[in-house]
């Protein structure tokens, strides 16, 4: 789900029910996958370089063009720790990333239980009340502590809501416990005191959603000569009739309808909101009143004028502030999710944000989506729109060329060669990067100096290795992967070549960065442990016996087989890694040493296949060349890592290991009955291969279990073995 989604500052704090429910339909999904590592984006992904773009999260396609308003997009920065997924490296982002390292004081609403329904005000409305009470000087000095006490009496409403429903407006009598009648004070003789009780009263009602006697209350209570009760009852009153509008929008499980809406309710809403503000436009509840006629707008679908509202407010807070940050949050869950949205907005940062959008689904071939599609002819009428802002729309059509028509050499008449600068906008750099892509896709003779000159002035953070990214995928397509591990490379960002390490490179360059001192540790155990791993891995055992005493005496042999491109890599397995659990083996060293004397060691190829198993290497995939988000698939054409590996040979994995030591006439009994015991735990206890190598069929297991039963029977792998699966 995206990060919290809110009205500004008090707004929320006035909103009734779960105005947030749900997170947005079109943003990029926060959920655990990993990017595709290429520049081009069509279609949502799990993150992005931070480039503007149609499969971006709109989320951050916003930010980014608010952010050059403060000059910031150029700005370097630090780049945030990841806890434990170290996959998006310096290259990309999503919008919780984003927000991270952009917007870095998280909101905090830990303070308050009610956060998300409508008594998240009790609290403030608590102090308030206090404070108004005690600068009264109409009450009795008595009745200030009777007042004070009563106001307590609604806490307990609240809480009679089972914490499910805090997050939306339950049906009436639906999963409630028995609610506490409130005991207000009858003694209390002052006028004022009087209407300080029929507040109380009134706001009891509206806790209890017993709109009817909210609305009269507040409504009595708005005539009170005390400035506090007279200011809140109005603006109560326009609560009520929110809540009213939606009363009938929420399902027992908290989701909204909007189709559900009381569109009458909703307008007196709205007029009492604008009359309040009227009254207050300064007024303790300002801010609020105005987050709700937003929602009144969004309640009505007026997403005209509440784009409108929005690029307003949007141009009026402060760049890099908190406010921007929930103000865009609020403006993707509740306008760009919104159905037909792009032909009801006439402002240009949102419309190009919408547009983005809308060529999603034709640019990733999704022709399911005709409502929401985005023509030429559109696009080209949007151009009043965009007046003072010509470099965006150019840059709307551009992407609309390359992501939709397939036409990169439109891309080059709309974008000019903009790279021989100091630092880029975040819209100048996103622009830049998308001639790049045309270049690649032309096979243009100029690209390698287009982006060699784009990193040269990529000071933003996560700019510089976008643009590596570049120079990097138009280098492993050429066959010039050297070039990136060169120690003059313009490519210096570690994830990429630790990419390139694990998926495609020879020998000779994990050979030299694993010796490499100016590396960083992580990537030079990680190319040390992908070195010994393909070397066993294809039969390369001379090599290894030789490579494997890079391994230092302290290396790690605890970090676990997945995400090894952070943290520690347990390249200390190669040296120290368990190698038996009853067959008996010697270390891998001494195996690996039989091996190079005798490829075809039925021991050495037993205890290797042990030492496989033993250390967790059946499931070990991460050097594997597949989609990255599907591992059935191979990896995306053009993306980094997807070319040819330039490691030599093939792999055996030890279920062949197995079957060649049964077939073989001259394999010892017992070494040959362990094969056949091995070769049935294969698939143990799930029925699944985990030794690799082709899969056989249920018939195959049992001969195999029922000739190491008649033939082998008195050993102890026989004995040991109950079971087929």
């Amino acid at each position: 789900m995206a990060g919290r989604c809110k009205w500004l500052a008090i707004a929320m704090l006035a909103v009734a029910g779960m105005w947030l429910s749900g997170g947005p339909a079109r943003a990029s999904g926060d959920y655990a996958c990993n990017p595709s590592w290429s520049l081009r984006s069509a279609d949502l992904d799990c993150g992005n370089s931070l480039v503007i773009a149609p499969g971006a999260d709109s989320r951050v396609n916003l930010a980014l063009l608010l952010r050059d308003r403060g000059g910031l997009a150029s700005k370097r920065g630090t780049y945030p720790t990841p806890e434990w997924d170290f996959s998006y490296g310096h290259n990309f982002v999503d919008w919780s990333i984003f927000a991270g390292v952009a917007y870095p004081k998280e909101p905090d609403d830990s303070g308050n239980d009610y956060y998300g329904s409508r008594c998240v005000s009790l609290k403030g409305g608590d102090a308030a009340f206090r404070a108004a009470v005690i600068a009264s000087r109409k009450l009795l000095p008595e009745e200030r502590d009777k007042l004070m006490a009563a106001r307590d009496q609604l806490a307990p409403i609240c809480q009679s809501f089972a914490p499910s429903y805090y997050f939306s407006e339950p049906d009436e009598g639906a999963n409630k416990t028995a609610r506490p009648a409130p005991a207000w004070p009858v003694d209390v003789q002052s006028k004022a005191g009087q209407e300080f009780v029929a507040y109380l009263v009134a706001a009891a009602a509206f806790y209890g959603e017993d709109w009817d006697a909210a609305r009269k209350g507040f409504l009595g209570v708005a005539g009170s000569a005390d400035p506090w009760l007279k200011e809140t009852a109005r603006y109560m009153q326009a609560r009520v009739e929110l809540n009213v509008a939606q009363a009938q929008s929420f399902d027992q499980w908290g989701s909204f309808d909007l189709s559900k809406t009381d569109h009458v309710a909703a307008e007196r809403a709205g007029q009492g909101l604008k009359a309040y503000l009227a009254a207050y436009p300064k007024g303790a509840y300002a801010a609020s009143a105005k987050g709700l006629q937003r929602r009144v707008l969004w309640l009505n679908g007026d997403l005209s004028a509440l784009g409108e509202t929005y690029e307003a407010l949007l141009g009026a807070t402060a760049p890099g502030s908190e406010a921007e940050r929930d103000l865009i949050e609020e403006v993707d869950n509740k306008l760009l999710s919104a159905a037909g949205v792009g032909q009801a907005l006439d402002t240009p940062l949102l419309l190009a944000t919408a547009d983005l959008m809308r060529m999603r689904a034709q640019a990733s071939g999704d022709t399911q989506d005709h409502a929401s599609a985005l023509s030429a002819a559109e696009l080209a009428s949007q151009e009043p729109v965009f007046k003072g802002h010509e470099e965006l729309f150019q840059f709307l059509h551009a992407s609309y060329s390359f992501y939709v028509k397939d036409d990169p050499k439109d891309v080059l008449l709309r974008i000019a060669d903009n790279s021989v600068t100091t630092s880029h906008s975040a819209l100048d750099f996103s622009r830049q990067v998308l001639r790049g892509q045309a270049l690649a896709a032309l096979r243009d003779p100029g690209e390698e100096a287009f982006w060699r000159r784009l990193i040269g002035g990529s000071t933003g953070i996560y700019q510089r290795p976008a643009a590596e990214l570049g120079l990097a995928l138009l280098w492993e397509r050429s066959g010039k992967v050297p070039l990136i591990f060169a120690p003059d490379s313009p490519v210096q960002d570690s994830m990429i070549r630790k990419v390139l390490i694990e998926k495609v490179a020879s020998p000779e360059i994990l050979r030299a960065e694993a010796k490499d001192a100016g590396r960083p540790r992580n990537e030079r155990d990680l190319a040390l442990f992908a070195l010994l791993y393909k070397q066993l891995r294809r039969g390369q055992y001379a090599a290894f016996t030789v490579d494997v005493k890079l391994v230092a005496a302290n290396a790690n042999t605890d970090a676990g087989l997945w995400n090894l491109t952070g943290g520690d890599v347990p390249v200390g397995l190669f040296a120290a890694g368990r190698f038996s659990d009853g067959y008996a083996c010697p270390s891998l060293a001494v195996t690996a040493a039989a091996l190079v004397k005798n490829p075809k060691d039925v021991k050495g190829r037993l205890c290797l296949g042990d030492f496989y198993r033993l250390n967790g290497f059946d499931d070990f995939v991460e050097f594997d060349q597949f989609d990255p988000n599907d591992y059935s698939q191979p990896a995306p054409a053009g993306t980094l890592g997807s070319s040819k590996t330039l490691f030599p040979g093939a792999e055996t994995p030890r279920a062949a290991f197995y079957a060649a030591i049964i077939a073989d006439p001259a394999a010892p009994r017992d070494d040959k009955a362990y094969a056949l015991a091995r070769s049935v735990r294969c698939y143990a206890p799930s029925g699944n291969n985990t030794c690799g190598g082709e899969d056989v069929d249920e018939s195959q297991r049992k001969a195999w279990y029922n000739m190491l039963k008649r033939q082998y029977g008195d050993t102890r792998w026989a004995k040991e073995l109950q079971y087929y699966w």
